[in-house]
């Protein structure tokens, strides 16, 4: 996995641009697991990075995305879509609940669209 705050040139497949860095090493991980290859830079880092190589979605916040829209043009997965609230929290676990499953699959969809908006290595007439 790829995963710091430095702006590379490596191939990338996901950008995580979040400022809780727990957060984003956790969902790098469950990404690069899935056999994709990731980096993460904090939000507040975005107007330095550019574009990384092959990357073809960007994982976000809800407050960052105009931020991120305006400077990458890329796909965006919004992370707090996935987050829900759970109603028996009171006798049980925490109040808020992930959907990773489903988070997962948003992101394999979003970059199976983007591959047929723009496949790579195809060169337009």
């Amino acid at each position: 996995m790829h995963s710091d705050n430095s702006p590379s040139l490596s191939q990338t497949d996901v950008l995580i641009c979040l400022d809780n860095q727990q957060a984003a090493t956790r969902i790098g991980s469950v990404l690069s697991e899935r056999g994709l290859t990731v980096a993460t830079i904090p939000a507040t880092g975005i107007q330095e990075w550019f574009e990384p190589n092959g990357c073809q979605v960007v994982v976000t916040h809800t407050a960052m995305i105009g931020e991120v829209r305006t400077r990458l043009k890329l796909p965006i997965v919004n992370l707090e879509a996935f987050i829900f609230d759970r109603p028996d929290h009171a006798t049980e676990g925490a109040a808020r609940q992930f959907d990773g499953d489903a988070f997962i699959k948003r992101v394999f969809s979003v970059m199976g669209d983007a591959q047929k908006r723009a496949p790579r290595g195809s060169v337009p007439a």
